[in-house]
């Protein structure tokens, strides 16, 4: 009986083991596909707050070895209160894009691969940085106490570009990025996600369930690069007075860096994400930052 047992255990294990899922929705011109993402951010010293958004993902045609797409924020709503500084920050970048036209390139299992109207987009959102920048400045009179004008409209704008609007659709919690994977039981990749940070995902398969664990993957070579190089951004005045006391800053742990992020994203039968619940934490100098995302198809 205790052997029958054994073997019916190993079946299991070996089945599971062996389980894998390759993503590749359905695509066709003039399929509409819109999700709606809901964000709860919890920073030290600043009240939680949620972002709401509404995106449209359009595939308006089929190219040689894939298919060219439209993707556009149509709505986007945040409800950080003027005074709470992070959150008007966080909710800028997203403000950027709302209504404005994304055009990519996937390849034939929709993954994307390259975002084909960045020159047209920088125009819209350097417009549109200028008056949100200055929105801000209005709005939240604390935040001349921090930087000027001009080194928040660097910031701002900086968060978009070609890489990084690439890396929101094929890395971070979005229903294109599993998209071209064969995800086996166990699978592991490497990844740089938001600030720079190196990490590492594992996956796993249940059904017509994909969950993903990620973890930093950084050394502390490569952390110390990452706080000077955030510094010189954010601060460069104190740059100097940081990269002189870096090793003791990391020895106390005040600069200490971790990352954790745990997915779980559901496919319908098409082959496209029916919805993503997602929770990221991010900790530096003793402080824990925590993102809780879901996203769901519209009906």
């Amino acid at each position: 009986m205790k052997k029958i047992m054994m073997v019916g255990l190993l079946l299991t294990m070996m089945v599971a083991v062996q389980a894998q899922v390759k993503v590749a929705p359905k695509m066709a011109k003039g399929m509409q596909k819109v999700y709606v993402t809901e964000s709860k951010v919890g920073i030290p010293g600043q009240p939680e707050f949620n972002m709401t958004a509404e995106t449209r993902y359009s595939v308006t045609g089929a190219v040689k070895g894939g298919y060219t797409m439209e993707v556009v924020t149509t709505e986007f709503k945040c409800d950080a209160t003027d005074n709470n500084l992070a959150g008007k920050l966080m909710s800028a970048s997203a403000e950027l894009l709302k209504g404005l036209t994304i055009r990519v390139t996937t390849d034939q299992d929709g993954q994307v691969k390259s975002i084909d109207n960045y020159a047209e987009l920088k125009k819209e959102v350097d417009k549109a940085g200028v008056q949100i920048v200055n929105s801000l400045f209005e709005k939240v009179p604390m935040l001349s106490q921090v930087m000027d004008k001009e080194t928040l409209k660097k910031q701002v704008l900086s968060s978009i570009t070609p890489e990084s609007m690439l890396r929101s659709m094929t890395v971070t919690n979005s229903p294109l990025m599993l998209n071209g994977k064969t995800v086996t039981m166990g699978m592991q990749d490497d990844y740089a996600a938001d600030y720079g940070l190196k990490m590492k995902r594992m996956y796993f398969v249940n059904g017509n369930k994909i969950t993903t664990n990620g973890s930093l993957n950084m050394s502390k070579d490569d952390m110390k690069q990452l706080i000077i190089k955030e510094v010189e951004k954010i601060m460069p005045s104190q740059a100097d007075l940081v990269k002189d006391n870096i090793d003791q800053l990391m020895d106390s742990g005040m600069a200490k860096i971790d990352s954790k992020e745990t997915a779980t994203y559901e496919l319908q039968d098409d082959g496209w994400v029916k919805s993503i619940l997602a929770e990221t934490t991010y900790q530096m100098m003793g402080q824990n930052t925590k993102t809780v995302v879901k996203v769901e198809i519209k009906d």
